[in-house]
């Protein structure tokens, strides 16, 4: 029995669901438990900065799991669908050029930055070393992001507070990602 070759994906078409994968994961409990931890490290920290921060973290997490998710031959035309949709959403705005490269530059600079601590946080949680708090490098360089303190407060010191929140959030979050992923790559590209 012949099968029949997948034909040319949309690119276009899988950005714009994983555009609002992007949106569901930042309006859900991960977005919401991620603005409380940085409301907790910085309580003057202003709000637009803690969106825009939470938005490129997500966005982060959202490329990620597509290189982990996706065959490694299809990765990189996946990842230009996402960014030429945010950038059509971008143009919509009608934010002005120097406002996007401006955008564009800060992406690079936190996907540079999260790279270390993600990569570290993958390998903790994919160890045996099971202590049920993952994420803490990205989540402190998320508070980072929001805003660069000389003293830092321990954001894992006591009980169960913001930080022990967002992580078990972004866990979830991470795996709503993996699963539907998962399976718009079985759908798009047989894999």
């Amino acid at each position: 029995m012949m099968t029949q070759p997948f034909s040319q994906p949309d690119y276009l078409g899988i950005g714009r669901q994983l555009a609002g994968l992007l949106a569901s994961s930042l309006e859900g409990p991960s977005g919401h438990a991620l603005k409380e931890l940085a409301r907790a490290y910085d309580p003057s920290a202003d709000e637009s900065r803690i969106s825009a921060e939470a938005f490129l973290f997500h966005k982060y997490l959202v490329v990620q799991t597509c290189v982990g998710t996706f065959p490694e031959c299809r990765v990189e035309e996946v990842i230009g669908g996402l960014f030429a949709v945010l950038n059509e959403k971008a143009s919509g705005l009608m934010l002005s050029r120097d406002r996007q490269d401006a955008m564009e530059q800060m992406w690079l600079v936190r996907a540079k930055q999260f790279d270390e601590p993600f990569g570290d946080d993958r390998r903790h949680f994919l160890s045996d070393e099971n202590d049920g708090i993952y994420w803490k490098r990205s989540l402190m360089q998320f508070c980072q992001n929001v805003r660069l303190l000389e003293h830092p407060p321990d954001i894992w010191a006591g009980g169960r507070g913001p930080s022990h929140e967002a992580s078990m959030m972004v866990t979830r979050a991470i795996g709503s990602l993996i699963s539907a992923m998962s399976e718009m790559s079985r759908l798009h590209f047989g894999a």
